[in-house]
């Protein structure tokens, strides 16, 4: 599904404060893979993140996704295939629009080359259904704005606009972060939900070691821009929060 091949970023390069953020890294994702990324600040997991979503150019190296090469692809052309989230709740969302019309915009995505306000009725009854399974009311709130809502509802929502079309790639960069517990507990739940009924390669960064280690099927570690770790198989399972402590810095 998914191929990086020695891809490198240089922050503020020929300067004195030139730094490598990525540092000739390889990976082959499968597909239906969920990786779970871990690392200390400025390990380079959100920029590994931009890198394969284009926000960022990589200086060297491939990005293959579907067995297509994107690496020089603009941001704009990967988000047909690729979903992603953030650690703000408030991005991701058009805030003055409802609930229906930013669900409206999300479905239409690579299918219009223009947007309509108008939403048909089957595509109404879709959107209903579809937040039904959020399981947090949204679908009695079409109409509301989405700026109305709250941090876990908004996320939540737009997880869905993220997957509604379902996407080659879905990357979450600590979406679960900025909530309280019990709401991230849920958000989680919701995600793994999704992932698993539509098989979508995920890549998810989270500080939250024990989340690391009980979501998907692969914990990266990422240290100075590189991956110095793959944990997958039994070495994975029998990984524990305290031995991972001991043997990466991922404060």
């Amino acid at each position: 599904m998914l191929d990086l091949n020695d891809i490198s970023i240089t922050f503020y390069p020929n300067t004195v404060n030139e730094r490598m953020a990525l540092q000739h890294v390889s990976l082959h994702v499968e597909k239906g893979d969920f990786i779970t990324v871990l690392g200390s600040n400025g390990a380079g997991k959100s920029t590994l993140l931009n890198a394969i979503s284009g926000a960022l150019q990589v200086d060297s190296g491939k990005i293959i996704l579907d067995g297509k090469e994107i690496q020089n692809l603009p941001e704009y052309k990967r988000a047909k295939e690729i979903g992603r989230l953030f650690q703000d709740p408030m991005k991701g969302t058009a805030p003055n629009m409802s609930v229906e019309e930013n669900l409206g915009l999300a479905y239409s995505r690579g299918k219009r080359k223009t947007l309509s306000r108008a939403i048909k009725k089957e595509d109404k009854d879709f959107f209903i259904e579809q937040l039904k399974t959020l399981g947090i009311g949204l679908e009695n709130r079409l109409d509301q704005k989405v700026g109305l809502l709250s941090g876990g509802q908004r996320q939540a929502l737009t997880l869905l606009m993220a997957t509604i079309v379902t996407p080659k790639l879905l990357l979450l960069d600590e979406h679960t972060a900025a909530l309280d517990p019990k709401t991230e507990k849920q958000m989680m739940q919701i995600t793994k939900t999704i992932i698993d009924k539509n098989n979508i390669t995920t890549f998810m960064i989270t500080h939250n070691l024990k989340q690391a280690l009980a979501y998907g099927n692969k914990t990266i570690i990422m240290q100075e821009g590189k991956i110095v770790k793959i944990l997958e198989g039994k070495e994975r399972e029998e990984m524990t929060f305290d031995k991972l402590l001991s043997l990466y810095d991922l404060v």
